[in-house]
């Protein structure tokens, strides 16, 4: 079985309904555990039409502080306004939010979130440890890399991790895309599902589901606005759900509310995707 990259689509509009900071923190914190909690890797934030730009520089600054490990934060973001409600964010604990230790509990091996910090023209990395740890290799000042122990004496010494030597969830990366339309049909060679009230029940398309996730590495979900559906989105780009995406599925199929809120959205879709991968192996 291939292992699966799991993304987001969400739209930079999703904070509008939202009418103060706390609130808009509230939502991302939300959506930044459920993300965790199903180890999707990439949040697309795309672009919808309207006066949304303060809020998609809201949403890249708190996901990204969310995704952060605590011990680095001091160092990545400067005093900002917007995270002057940050403190009520839910603690993600994922694997790269690694505790504090001792130094001498490092093992060869071990991997950590750093930052390069230069220090009278050598290079060290802050692990979040007692004192800076020398690094072997290249960076600018206030890098953040992922460091892995390589020397343990006569001084403890760190790298620079390499591509794929990371087997576990290591976060999620948040990127900007424009319109939702054009970034399916250019930017994405995946499995995309679009969610909608409007679309199939998920019920009804499980097993082919199933099936079409053995077939790719990498599933995309798509979400709406609040207050518009992703079939009128895409109307406006003069696209349909079916020239951009292979699904489109109402997850919540007989719900009993008026409404289902983005990040029960994201959450609900995000645990029937990874029951469907658990299915198809």
């Amino acid at each position: 079985m291939l292992d699966m990259v799991l993304s987001i689509y969400i739209p930079d509009s999703i904070l509008c309904e939202e009418s103060n900071l706390r609130d808009k923190t509230l939502k991302l914190g939300s959506i930044a555990r459920s993300c965790s909690i199903f180890k999707v890797e990439k949040i697309y934030i795309y672009k919808e039409i309207g006066p949304f730009e303060q809020d998609f520089k809201i949403m890249k600054l708190i996901l990204e502080y969310a995704e952060t490990p605590q011990y680095l934060r001091k160092h990545l973001f400067p005093k900002n306004e917007n995270l002057r409600e940050a403190g009520i964010l839910p603690p993600l604990r994922t694997p790269h939010h690694k505790p504090y230790i001792h130094l001498e509990d490092l093992k060869v091996g071990d991997v950590r979130e750093g930052v390069v910090l230069k220090k009278s023209g050598i290079n060290y990395v802050d692990v979040g440890l007692k004192s800076l740890i020398k690094y072997d290799g290249h960076g600018f000042e206030g890098e953040r890399i992922t460091a892995v122990v390589q020397e343990l004496t006569p001084e403890i010494l760190c790298r620079r991790a390499f591509a794929g030597e990371i087997k576990e969830y290591w976060g999620y990366k948040v990127i900007r895309v424009g319109a939702i339309g054009r970034a399916l049909k250019s930017g994405f060679s995946g499995l995309k599902i679009i969610t909608s009230r409007l679309g199939a029940p998920a019920e009804e398309n499980f097993g082919e589901l199933c099936r079409a996730t053995k077939q790719v590495d990498s599933i995309a979900l798509i979400f709406g606005s609040p207050r518009k559906g992703l079939y009128d989105i895409l109307k406006e780009e003069n696209m349909t759900p079916e020239k951009v995406a292979d699904f489109s599925l109402n997850f919540v199929p007989g719900q009993g509310t008026v409404t289902v809120r983005s990040e029960e959205a994201i959450l609900i879709s995000l645990s029937i995707i990874n029951l469907i991968q658990k299915v198809r192996g």
